[in-house]
């Protein structure tokens, strides 16, 4: 692994709260600098996961709709 090393999950098929679980083991086995593009379908989920990524102290680089996909999102985060 590297530090410009981008890492990507698509959480698409996870149900609350195990998405905020997968996103944070990722977190966990990356290194400080790192970036991850999280896969995420619907508001609410998208809401909690970024709510736990901020208050784990990691940054969200991006938060934007998935061109041509309804309800679907990319977290853009960087792990602290």
């Amino acid at each position: 692994m590297t530090e410009n090393e981008i890492f990507f999950i698509d959480i698409t098929e996870k149900k609350c709260p195990m998405t905020t679980v997968y996103v944070r083991a990722k977190l966990d086995a990356m290194t400080s600098g790192q970036e991850l593009d999280v896969w995420l379908y619907g508001t609410e989920t998208r809401k909690n996961v970024r709510a736990s990524v901020q208050a784990l102290g990691h940054t969200i680089l991006a938060d934007s709709p998935v061109s041509g996909r309804a309800d679907l999102y990319c977290l853009s985060i960087k792990r602290r």
